[in-house]
């Protein structure tokens, strides 16, 4: 299967009240629809006040010490193959 990598920016650590870019970047194919995933728990993560998923970029506004944690992204789509697999999970420090 296609692996997918993140990115981060600024780099670790990130500043509380700063916003934080992650990127998926998924080595073949086209087409992804991308899902992104924080924690143990790979909480699946919704646009929402604090999160804007935008494709393959996750921004989170505002980063507060609970944003601390390990995020993930993966893709689907509709032919073969069709999803990725997570190469590694990127820790995220707030300092």
């Amino acid at each position: 299967l296609p692996t997918s990598t993140l990115t981060v920016k600024p780099n670790n650590p990130v500043f509380t009240g700063e916003t934080v870019n992650l990127t998926c970047v998924i080595e073949s194919h086209s087409d992804w629809r991308y899902e992104w995933y924080k924690g143990t728990d790979s909480v699946m993560l919704q646009t929402s006040d604090h999160y804007t998923v935008n494709g393959d970029t996750l921004i989170i506004k505002g980063v507060i010490t609970s944003d601390q944690d390990q995020y993930w992204c993966k893709g689907q789509r509709n032919e073969r193959p069709k999803s990725s697999q997570s190469r590694s999970k990127v820790s995220l420090t707030v300092t």
